[in-house]
């Protein structure tokens, strides 16, 4: 059971970033500084800094876990293959590893998906951020699914379906046009992924 504390600690972690994501999207990522995300959570810039460490994990602080349910899908993954495991996961949601499907998106999530994509494209500092939060991956990955060539590509594929659904978000593609696109093109990388390590 979870104690009071650590609800408050949660409760005051969630206030911080959702304040933090507002103000990027108003403002754009580099035009807002940690001492106004403080001032909107109503804590100090201490306390921002001891939740978040840096402004960008402000912005990314739901990648971790998703890392996290990557890795634990594989956990003692059994054959035909550590891409088959991870499939789905890539394939049947517009979120990485979400519990939220395709055919299930309505237009508010959808949009919020969109602003939420065009504050991080309009920042070099969170594009450059993605990419090294990515490249952290390979080597949970590499541990998880026995292979370091093999999470190597895999990353490479987390990379192009990133790139996909932010193209189709920017662009103002519909849920479904954006699904067709990630499952044709990111279904024939893991295709290939899966030729090439059929038993990492």
């Amino acid at each position: 059971m979870v104690g009071l504390r650590e609800r408050k600690r949660a409760e005051t972690r969630q206030r911080i970033s959702d304040r933090a994501t507002r103000l990027f999207e108003r403002h754009g990522f580099e035009n807002v500084t940690l001492a106004q995300v403080a001032a909107a959570a109503e804590v100090s810039v201490k306390t921002v800094v001891n939740y978040f460490g840096a402004k960008e994990d402000l912005f990314f602080d739901a990648e971790p876990a998703i890392r996290d349910a990557l890795v634990a899908a594989l956990a003692g993954h059994s054959p035909p293959s550590a891409t088959a495991v991870l499939r789905p996961m890539i394939l049947d949601g517009p979120i990485l590893a979400g519990p939220c499907r395709w055919d299930a998106i309505d237009e508010r999530t959808w949009e919020a998906m969109r602003v939420w994509a065009e504050c991080e494209q309009s920042s070099p500092t969170l594009t450059s951020r993605r990419a090294a939060i990515l490249q952290s991956w390979m080597e949970p990955l590499a541990v998880a699914g026995g292979s370091r060539p093999w999470a190597a590509m895999t990353v490479g594929v987390l990379m192009l379906r990133h790139d996909l659904v932010a193209r189709g978000l920017l662009g103002h593609d519909d849920p479904a046009t954006v699904e067709g696109q990630v499952r044709q093109v990111v279904g024939r990388a893991l295709d290939a992924l899966e030729r090439g390590f059929r038993h990492p």
